[in-house]
């Protein structure tokens, strides 16, 4: 079975405050040292490290301790090994106008990584930067402008390749058949060669920048056959890819035309990371179906050419310690006060995604109509606010949803406002970070359903800024994040009648229970933060070349375990668990 990390043991939610346990306490007062915060600027962006040190006590559960890891540890992974990052986007944005600027685009990787290659004082990050950029934009650039610590390796592609690989093969091949969309999946052979062709030049480029002793991270199925093509120039070369999006069943993964090239070449990793353990499970057994190579499911091995490519799972977490600081922002506080002010209502529900289909955007607005239909108690008294980021608008399909979401908006509004209240708010843009951070602290209830998501990091973000345990989380029981927030309220998209009952469930929580739900939550989100998920991650790179390490089992998220009182992630062999 794939390895995960040490954790937690899932449970049933109870349906009581006094029989609920929970392993992680709900926050209380104590004494903790004074914050340690370093940061170094880049233009309109700032880059934030604090080393937090804390101690959770409770008789229920052991102490927690170093809920953030230190960058430190992370860079010590390492070594002299210098990190090569290899993505699609760029962490930074090419903006043209009177003069070309280099913009920083908002993420986890790239908040995540900065910090790492500032530690490490070095590394490379080879991406395509969303244009065209000069033939002398090999020689790369290095980044931050006033402090480097990495250089942007620019990937000049065509306009053609663009539209074949990325609009193309990955957003209507790829994208559709891992959220398991399959009605939706276009597969034509030249974009599979736009594609492939992308992979060729991006492997050109690595190959180029390639020194000895680097460690090369892939990201994401825009780039699954990369690591292939750099383990055939480069047999020793250290390669790890993780796939951030859901894997999809063997009966629905082997609808790709090219499942067999696509596999081999993310076998030519070292390490593949999945979010959670049920993804790894899919690649391992579609491995064993369409290519025929020997599977070690215990272990988590496949065994190709004399080589051991190890599978395993690292839920991705968010940078908890920064959205509790924002959440702590008098600014913020006060912008909160003012949106719940505005809206006029006892209670605000929140949506924040990505206009995507994938999403469930649609799906929550027949809910949100089914829930005022058979609550009429709550009319004028509750009102949701839907964030919508707009995403490849160049893409007709989006462009079509746009306005169906809107219609369905304009109908919710229609049948239910009433004087001095509207049922549904929208907002359709990108929001800053203290902007979105204050949405997070004005909502009562987060609403959070996609159809089908690798993650989901809305929901951890939310989380970590309910600095006062209230609040509650619905959650879509397809979504990644759902194995690792038990205590949340889980919904099926899909059922309209169950996204209304869980709405109104949620709304009517007694707050003992709701205070004591979020603290878990939040102690585990903290936890488990990115800087967990890195250093765990790259500790795989430092089990892979160290020859005398054995590989080692892991358990299946369901068997997880609380780890030491000192919060550490020992990785430990335990038996696999029975399929459910």
């Amino acid at each position: 079975m794939p390895r995960v990390p040490q954790g937690r043991t899932r449970r049933s939610l109870p349906p009581t405050p006094s029989s609920y346990a929970c392993e992680v306490p709900p926050r209380r007062k104590r004494n903790c040292p004074a914050r340690v915060a370093t940061s170094f600027h880049s233009n309109k962006t700032r880059f934030t490290l604090r080393a937090l040190r804390s101690a959770v006590c409770s008789p229920k559960c052991p102490p927690l301790r170093s809920i953030c890891v230190p960058y430190r540890a992370i860079t010590d992974l390492l070594g002299e090994r210098r990190l090569v990052v290899v993505s699609n986007r760029a962490p930074v944005d090419v903006r043209r106008g009177r003069e070309r600027r280099l913009v920083p685009t908002v993420g986890g990787m790239v908040s995540a990584l900065m910090p790492v290659f500032k530690a490490a004082g070095r590394g490379l990050w080879i991406a395509w930067s969303g244009g065209e950029p000069a033939p002398k934009a090999r020689e790369g650039v290095q980044l931050p402008p006033d402090d480097p610590c990495f250089t942007l390796r620019r990937v000049r592609l065509s306009e053609r390749d663009v539209s074949g690989s990325y609009y193309g093969f990955s957003n209507r091949g790829l994208w559709p058949l891992s959220h398991y969309f399959v009605g939706r999946c276009q597969f034509h052979l030249e974009q599979w060669q736009s594609y492939r062709r992308v992979n060729e030049i991006f492997a050109r480029v690595v190959t180029e920048e390639l020194e000895p002793r680097d460690l090369v991270w892939v990201h994401d199925f825009h780039l699954a056959t990369l690591p292939g093509l750099v383990r055939s120039t480069h047999p020793d070369v250290p390669i790890g890819f993780f796939w951030h999006v859901p894997f999809p069943e063997p009966s629905v993964f082997g609808i790709l035309p090219w499942r067999k090239p696509l596999l081999e070449g993310m076998l030519g990793s070292d390490v593949i990371g999945f979010h959670v353990e049920s993804y790894a499970r899919n690649f391992l057994a579609c491995v064993e179906r369409f290519l025929g190579i020997p599977v070690d499911h215990d272990r988590g091995v496949v065994t190709l050419k004399g080589r051991e490519v190890r599978i395993v799972a690292w839920p991705i977490g968010v940078d908890a310690e920064e959205f509790e600081a924002l959440a702590r922002r008098p600014e913020v506080q006060l912008r909160a006060g003012r949106i719940r002010r505005q809206l006029g209502s006892a209670h605000m529900i929140l949506g924040v995604d990505r206009l995507d289909y994938t999403k469930g955007i649609l799906e929550r607005l027949q809910g949100l109509e089914r829930f005022f239909e058979q609550s009429p108690a709550f009319r004028r008294n509750v009102t949701f606010f839907q964030i919508a980021v707009p995403s490849r608008e160049r893409v007709e399909e989006y462009r079509r949803m746009k306005r169906e979401v809107e219609e369905a908006i304009g109908r919710i509004s229609g049948r239910f406002t009433s004087e001095g209240w509207v049922p549904v708010r929208y907002l359709y843009r990108s929001v800053p970070p203290a902007e979105l951070a204050a949405h997070y602290v004005a909502a009562d209830l987060a609403l959070v359903t996609p159809l089908r998501d690798g993650m989901n990091l809305v929901a951890k973000e939310y989380v970590a800024s309910r600095i006062h345990d209230d609040g509650m989380l619905v959650l879509s029981e397809f979504a990644g994040a759902a194995e690792g927030l038990p205590e949340a309220v889980r919904v099926n998209p899909y059922n309209v009648d169950d996204v209304a009952a869980q709405i109104r469930a949620a709304l009517t929580m007694p707050r003992e229970q709701v205070s004591e739900r979020m603290g878990c939550m939040r102690a585990r989100v903290k936890k488990e933060d990115i800087r967990w998920w890195l250093r765990g991650f790259l500790g795989e790179f430092r089990q892979r070349n160290d020859a005398h390490t054995v590989a080692v089992a892991v358990p299946t998220v369901a068997k997880r375990r609380r780890t030491s009182p000192r919060g550490s992630h020992p990785i430990q062999p335990l038996p696999r668990a029975r399929p459910s």
